[in-house]
């Protein structure tokens, strides 16, 4: 299992997923940032499933 963390910034109404390792663009912008934790699955026989991202529960319920 290769484990990546993701950080959401959230800007007015635009949602921007940004690698852990590049974050230089986004640092410094004045806002809120969350992680979350996005999940790809893929299969032995090489069909990807969907995308998942898992939110902090205290994070959606404030939004």
């Amino acid at each position: 299992i290769d484990k990546t963390e993701v950080m959401l910034s959230i800007l007015g109404s635009v949602k921007v997923l940004v690698s852990k390792d590049n974050r230089q663009d986004y640092r410094g912008a004045g806002v809120k940032r969350i992680i979350v934790t996005a999940i790809k699955c893929v299969l032995a026989s090489g069909k990807c499933l969907n995308l998942i991202i898992i939110w902090p529960a205290s994070t959606y319920q404030s939004n």
